[in-house]
This record gives C-alpha cells, structure tokens and sequence, in this order.
C-alpha cells in the first residue's frame, strides 16, 4: 500500500462540538472553525457554522465534542467530513497503545498525546491502495493554539466527572454507605491512635554555620474525613535556629508529647458522635458536587464561548435535519461575519 502524508493542504482537521446529529437525518451541524489563509500574519481560528453528510443510523449527543475534516484556505465550503467523538478518537489510541501501525493500516482514526504537550489527531483514509495519513497539529511545545486550549478543558471536564445534580436515589444510597462506614468503625479506638510527635535535628555544615530544628508532627491512623477534621493530621517547623552550637544544649531527639496528645484525644472523644460523623459526611458529599458543578459549568461555557455557540445557535435552533438553500444562505451569512483579527499564541 502507498501511504501520503498530508500535513499541509488546504484540508485540515479542526475540532468542533455538536450542534445536532440526530437519529433519521442525513445531515448533522456542528459548531467549529476554519483557518484563514496566511497572507504574512498568522491569524486565529475562524469561527464558523458547518454541516457534513451521514448514516441515518449515525446519533452523537449534543455538545460533544469531535474532530472533522474541512476545506481550509481557498477552497473553503461549510461542508465537512469525517466527523469523530474526541472520546472515540482517544480510546482508538488507548486500545492499541503499541499497534499505531495496525490503526493506519486498518484506516483507523486516533488520538496521539506527546509528553511534550503535543496534540496530535490522525486521520488514515484508504482509498484503493492508497492510504492518505492527514493529520491536525494542535499544540507544539510550549505553544497551544485555541484547539489545543479547548482539549485541555475537554480533558479537565472529562476527569471531573460531574453529570449532575445528584438524585434523590443516588443521595438516598450515599446516606446508606456512609451509616454502613461508620457502623463499620471503632471510631473511640481510632481516636487513641492519635499522636503529637516532636523531632529535634541538629545539623552540622564544615565551614559555614550550624542548625537546629524542631518539627511538630500530629498523625492520625485513618483517612476518614470527620475524624481527621478532629483530629488532623499536619506537620509544622516549630522552631528553627540558623546560627546554633552543640554548646548551648542542642541534641537530636524524637519524643511524644504526652500531655498534648492526651488532651487532643480527649477534646475529640467529646466532640464525637454518630449524629456529627454522618452530618459531615453529607455535608462534605454535596460540598464536593458543588464544586464540581461550579468548575464543570465554568468549563462548558469557556468551551461555547470559543465556538461562538451563543451567537450560532439562533441559526442552529432553525436546522431541521435536511439542507436547503435558504438554511446554507444564513450558514454563509454567519460564517462571512465570523471573520478574525492576527492570532496572538497562547504560552502555557
């Protein structure tokens, strides 16, 4: 089989996210960007509205974010192709870690990730026996152009796994798993494992000044969150001096600090009950949500903005599945307005 590389053409790999692609329709709209011609000075992304032929059968969810194939520069039309999920694109990847060759040779798209911060996403089209490998740059070293930006936040979206406000169903059986957590502790006994904890260290340097320092330690032998917030677990330097001799008493030494340790597990076991064990608990669970909440509708929105969603959408929400001339009329009106200024590379 021949293989041509394509990494410059007028034919680029763009990602987008989706506007519509619905069961039954021919075609599908996706909100994404061309790259204008260079004429001297780089010019960022522009954003535009773009449509591309599909298999009926063919359903991807709003707002997914996916790779396609467009024409760039000259030759640009709303029309595209080779639509992917990003998600599909990165499994393809994962699932043959060292079989990069099988992915080309089978015309598989992937994702590729280089340490260097390199995005990289391959497109092995075969066509008789030809293979054409386009491929789509979207970070090179420390630069990361829009695309590679809006990766990192898809990234950071996907790992924070938030879908939601929680039901009353998934609260209900997080209340059950904490009652079973607690009812499975000794939480009395867990308390007596605290410990304050003072190491002394003298240290000698030939030729320049000596040192000593004494470090706290306060340890606990759980991770649960509720007695840890009784009882946390820290270190601090106490005490330090710079300019120390062995004469003035300095010695190494690791002692337990009964008194304060007493006293500590003490104030704890008052403080302790069931009741405040599984308040916290909850209160801890929903904090976590909000935060993921907060951060996941913070990302989306960053995301929209970039494709422009809010000023695209007005035409999108008129898109019924099928192309007429009338509905490429206003793509063409709104891609004509989307037109950039110079590109200004982000540092990362």
């Amino acid at each position: 089989m021949e293989y041509v590389k394509k990494d410059y053409s007028n034919r680029r790999i763009h990602l987008g996210i989706i506007a519509h692609c619905n069961m039954s329709d021919k075609y599908g709209l996706l909100y994404g960007f061309r790259e204008p011609p260079y004429d001297g000075v780089r010019k960022i992304h522009e954003n535009k509205l773009l449509f591309f032929e599909k298999d009926p059968s063919l359903e991807i969810t709003e707002n997914t974010l996916v790779s396609y194939l467009s024409y760039d520069y000259n030759g640009f039309t709303p029309k595209v192709d080779y639509v992917y999920p990003v998600s599909t694109l990165v499994k393809n990847r994962e699932d043959n870690i060292c079989h990069e060759d099988r992915l080309v040779n089978e015309g598989i798209p992937y994702f590729k990730y280089s340490s260097g911060r390199e995005y990289c996403i391959y497109y092995p089209i075969i066509n008789g026996n030809t293979c054409t490998v386009w491929r789509g740059l979207f970070g090179c070293g420390i630069y990361m152009n829009k695309e590679a930006n809006i990766y990192e936040m898809y990234k950071e979206l996907s790992s924070i796994n938030y879908f939601g406000w929680p039901t009353l169903e998934e609260v209900t059986n997080t209340i059950i798993n904490f009652k079973k957590q607690i009812d499975s502790i000794n939480a009395y006994e867990i308390i007596d494992t605290y410990r304050i904890e003072q190491i002394n260290s003298y240290h000698s340097k030939p030729g320049g000044d000596d040192s000593y320092a004494e470090h706290t330690y306060w340890k606990l032998q759980s991770d649960d969150g509720f007695l840890n917030y009784l009882l946390p677990t820290k270190d601090e330097l106490t005490f330090f001096d710079g300019n120390a001799y062995r004469s003035d008493g300095y010695k190494d030494g690791h002692f337990l600090l009964e008194e304060e340790t007493i006293q500590a597990i003490d104030t704890a076991k008052k403080k302790y009950s069931k009741d405040k064990h599984m308040a916290f608990l909850i209160r801890d669970y929903f904090s976590e949500v909000l935060k993921k909440k907060e951060r996941a509708e913070f990302l989306i929105n960053k995301i929209r903005k970039e494709f422009d969603v809010d000023n695209a959408s007005e035409i999108a929400s008129q898109f019924n599945g099928i192309i007429t001339d009338e509905f490429i009329s206003m793509v063409n009106e709104y891609n004509e307005s989307t037109v950039m200024g110079p590109l200004e590379l982000n540092k990362s």
